[in-house]
């Protein structure tokens, strides 16, 4: 029988933590409110990509039999995830505590906002939370398409699931400000596409991104490009006034992303394909022997 994960988040962190413990073998049950879950009213798409394969109730928390069936499941689960601000399910007399009483191997996770205690009733979202982090302007445009801080959060609160299992049960904070921290790394020189080896160029359809950061792929792309003279211009500037770089825009110009993909597998070379981004169902990325 799989081990049972009790979902009682919302919005994005919690479900995509939930959904990273059902991809590992864990079966999701969520437990929502009678208001239900405003990502599905605000995007149901991404709403029924979360939640797929997960099983769903309705509980009542401020009633006696929504917290006695809340209790119940909780004897038998393993995992509990939940996102209200601290403080919430203690007064609902379901907190860590009393829920831990009744299965001390129940690992209760809740991810929070803010560690300081002054701060844990803020509400916040994504973009504050990477504000307050400090990563607003390491991330420039992405964090407007992409929720970094509650995105790292679920796979952190994935992580300290994992963890407390390994434990025999406990109860963990997660907290979203300092989630997105993992990306808070000294800045790599040479990644930021302003360098002929590692920089995207115009294809005849899209464009193909470029990654030979390594000498010796460098000097294998120079030779199968038919360019050995730019072997010494691997780190010079990916800008129009360098010839080097008008040469290579020219060069990959001349066809199609597909075909480049085809002579970089051919080449052993690490170029591919600029593609759109498109909605991709989850899965683990590693494969097991």
């Amino acid at each position: 029988m799989k081990p049972l994960v009790l979902d009682l988040t919302r919005l994005l962190p919690g479900p995509m933590a939930s959904r990273v413990l059902m991809e590992l073998g864990f079966r999701v049950l969520r437990i929502l409110p009678p208001s239900g879950d405003l990502m599905a009213e605000f995007q149901p798409q991404t709403y029924a990509w979360l939640n797929e394969g997960k099983e769903t109730v309705t509980l009542d928390l401020k009633t006696p039999a929504g917290k006695d069936r809340l209790r119940a499941l909780a004897r038998g689960a393993a995992v509990l995830l939940e996102t209200n601000r601290p403080g919430v399910m203690e007064r609902l007399g379901v907190g860590p505590e009393a829920l831990r009483s009744l299965n001390p191997k129940l690992v209760y996770v809740r991810i929070a906002g803010f560690r300081e205690p002054e701060r844990q009733k803020a509400p916040g979202h994504d973009l504050t939370y990477l504000a307050h982090a400090g990563l607003l302007h390491r991330f420039g445009e992405a964090w407007r398409t992409l929720q970094l801080a509650d995105v790292s959060g679920a796979m952190w609160a994935a992580l300290a699931a994992l963890n407390g299992l390994i434990r025999g049960g406990g109860f963990f904070e997660v907290y979203l400000s300092e989630a997105a921290e993992i990306f808070a790394y000294p800045k790599l020189p040479f990644l930021d596409g302003r360098v002929l080896c590692y920089a995207t160029y115009p294809a005849a359809d899209g464009a193909v991104a470029l990654a030979a950061l390594e000498p010796h792929l460098w000097r294998r792309f120079c030779q199968a490009a038919g360019k050995p003279h730019l072997e010494e211009a691997a780190f010079s500037p990916a800008e129009e006034a360098n010839q080097g770089f008008l040469e290579l825009r020219t060069f990959f110009a001349k066809k199609p992303w597909a075909e480049w993909e085809a002579w970089a597998q051919a080449h052993d070379l690490p170029i591919a394909a600029v593609r759109d981004h498109e909605a991709r169902g989850l899965r683990l990325p590693w494969r097991e022997y």
